[in-house]
């Protein structure tokens, strides 16, 4: 009998040193959403006939900033995104070089003219990319798999991201196609253990993170370029 109890008192004590039991641990899952697809048949005509074609990518102007770190990593993922596009056979144009050529009023005004001096024929805008879109729930699963409510969650953010590109094509001045992927949070779950209440200590070191980790954002952004590739080939 006493052996049970120091044993049963030893179990305790670890548990109470370890902080939250194991018994605790929590998953919350949120669902994928539907990317938009938009590819029109003269597009998939083109790439047909064409499948090496030279494209250039633009940024939308609601994508610049005046913060030097921002900016730096929107050049790396412009970097990535044309790096899809070369590795998938396209032959990538110069980006800062389309722009000044677009800069002038008769290849703005001309089609045929911005064709020929910039030797390109697509044209892939990337129109918005969004790296901070908030999830929430109240619903978690234990370990059980059973679905359950709590409070606790309501004030927890996951983030998302998503990104839209829009396809035209130069020799005939049309929206030729509009895609928009989606990086969704713990789609396969995302474990936790309700935390204790956190010291001083603990809140001051505790810096904001508002934003998908960068190296997650990479990877969705490669993944979307590629995704947008096989979508203008189908």
């Amino acid at each position: 009998m006493k052996k049970t109890l120091l044993i049963a008192l030893g179990i305790s004590l670890l548990t109470f040193a370890c902080g939250t039991p194991l018994s605790t641990m929590r998953t919350v899952k949120f669902s994928p959403k539907n990317d938009e697809i938009t590819t029109t048949p003269s597009l998939k005509q083109y790439l047909a006939n064409n499948p090496n074609p030279k494209i250039v990518l633009r940024t939308s102007s609601r994508l610049n900033t005046d913060n030097v770190t921002e900016k730096e990593q929107n050049n790396y993922l412009y970097n990535t995104i044309e790096s899809e596009f070369l590795k998938s056979g396209f032959i990538v144009r110069d980006r800062q070089l389309f722009e000044k050529i677009i800069t002038n009023t008769d290849n703005n005004n001309n089609y045929v003219n911005l064709k020929e001096k910039s030797d390109t024929d697509l044209i892939i805008e990337l129109t918005n990319l969004d790296r901070s879109i908030v999830y929430q729930t109240n619903k978690y699963y234990d370990n059980n798999g059973e679905e359950k409510t709590s409070s606790i969650l309501e004030n927890r953010n996951y983030y998302g991201a998503t990104i839209e590109f829009k396809v035209i094509m130069i020799n005939t001045n049309e929206f030729a196609g509009i895609y928009k992927f989606n990086y969704v949070p713990c789609v396969n779950g995302c474990e936790f253990r309700p935390a204790s209440r956190p010291t001083k200590r603990e809140l001051e070191e505790t810096k904001p993170y508002e934003a998908v980790e960068e190296d997650t954002l990479i990877e969705f952004v490669r993944s979307a370029t590629n995704q947008l590739v096989s979508e203008m080939r189908k």
